[in-house]
């Protein structure tokens, strides 16, 4: 059985750290990639050799330095490598703009970071069993 493999591409490392351990203790045979910013992770996306290789899912911060998330969502919906990649926005905007823009540029999924950090945990826990189930269902 393949590995669920997501990309979880945000610059505050202690929010790293805690999804890192959440879905090591939740899903421990997934791999997590992670990158601070878009231009990263782009980087990364580009040099991974095989499309089987790609992420099954990307978790997207939008207020980043360098590249941020819109911006790189923008860029990697445009590619045709990588614009099939789901991409859930998991950032601490609520502002419907910022909502609105992601749509329109077809996201998968939209969550504001809670600040209740049992409900932030179970939210990401269900976002990846969804994705998770979703994969490995359909390999």
């Amino acid at each position: 059985m393949s590995r669920l493999k997501i990309m979880l591409v945000d610059d505050n490392k202690i929010v790293v750290l805690g999804v890192l351990r959440i879905y090591k203790n939740h899903i421990p045979d997934a791999t997590v990639i992670t990158a601070e910013n878009g231009k990263e992770a782009l980087e990364i996306l580009s040099k991974t050799e095989s499309d089987q290789n790609l992420p099954c899912l990307i978790i997207l911060d939008i207020n980043m330095p360098i590249l941020n998330g819109i911006e790189f969502l923008e860029i990697i919906k445009k590619n045709t490598r990588f614009c099939n990649i789901p991409v859930m926005i998991h950032t601490t905007s609520s502002n419907i703009k910022d909502y609105k823009t992601c749509k329109s540029l077809g996201i998968s999924g939209y969550y504001v970071k809670h600040v209740d950090y049992s409900i932030y945990k179970n939210n990401l826990i269900t976002i990846v069993d969804y994705w998770n189930n979703s994969f490995r269902n359909n390999l």
